[in-house]
């Protein structure tokens, strides 16, 4: 049974409303290491073996080579919290339902902070796979001089084939606005780029790409914005560290806060790209 007072259970509920409307995160991350977060300012270790040598077979075999590993440390510094209060006279309802919609529009506020967050990895992508720059960003649109949606997104696919990044699962995260062009030029053509935007921001696919849409693409300045494509290379681990219900001490109410600490790291460099783009006439 859900009560007011049971940390464990809003913890638990807290932990999936923030999974629905995570884009970035669902778009790019892995889970690899979650389960090894014990507090704000842990650090995980993220072990990566090694390339093996092949050789030329002459009838002989080398001794076999010793496989090298390194670490990459992942620090979970990013801490966030919520802190509301349910006032007895506003319980006109459940206490339990109220507290719970508190809780949904908590998880909403603090998933958007770490989408924004997940999104801000565009700087750590190889400048190898970088497609127009902050001093010469690429012109999306339709007029003379402009480059098409598709075209652009051809040039980020073509960045991810030339670094041997996998065809298979592949995304890429669109604002609206560059969603709408690929629309507009795909016209009556055949595409699985659907018309409606899943809970979690997935809108079909392009060439074997699942597209997602976001809000939160990077910005700079409100007009280049940096759109990411590759495959989930972004190891990200949260928890919820800290849930606690209480009485208030100043109102009579049900006081409700917590604690949701994250970090992430992108391990492979290489295994993503990242277009910067303007945003032009987007009409034909």
């Amino acid at each position: 049974m859900i009560t007011v007072s049971d940390p464990i259970i809003w913890s638990a509920r807290i932990l999936n409303y923030l999974e629905k409307s995570f884009v970035f995160g669902a778009a790019f991350t892995n889970r690899n290491y979650e389960g090894e977060i014990k507090d704000a300012g842990s650090t995980v270790r993220l072990l990566q073996v090694g390339p093996v040598t092949v050789k030329d077979y002459a009838g002989t075999v080398d001794n076999p080579e010793t496989l090298t590993d390194s670490a990459i440390n992942l620090v979970i510094d990013q801490q966030k919290y919520f802190n509301f209060v349910v006032d007895d006279v506003d319980a006109r309802r459940s206490v339990l339902q109220l507290v719970d919609e508190g809780s949904k529009n908590a998880a909403r506020a603090i998933s958007d902070v770490r989408d924004k967050y997940v999104g801000s990895f565009h700087s750590a992508i190889d400048a190898g796979n970088a497609y127009g720059t902050d001093a010469a960003p690429i012109t999306i649109g339709f007029a003379a001089g402009e480059t098409s949606p598709y075209a652009a997104f051809l040039e980020l696919t073509q960045k991810l084939d030339e670094a041997d990044v996998p065809t298979v699962d592949r995304r890429i995260v669109l604002p609206p606005w560059f969603i709408r062009g690929l629309k507009t030029e795909f016209g009556n053509r055949a595409s699985n780029l659907g018309d409606n935007i899943t809970q979690n921001g997935m809108a079909g696919q392009v060439d074997g790409v699942t597209v997602y849409q976001s809000n939160n693409v990077a910005s700079v300045g409100n007009a280049k914005y940096k759109i990411m494509a590759g495959i989930p290379v972004i190891t990200f681990a949260d928890a919820i560290v800290k849930t606690e219900t209480l009485r208030s001490q100043t109102q009579f109410g049900n006081l409700i806060r917590g604690l949701h600490v994250y970090g992430a790291k992108l391990t492979h460099p290489r295994a993503m790209a990242v277009g910067t783009f303007n945003r032009g006439q987007l009409s034909k």
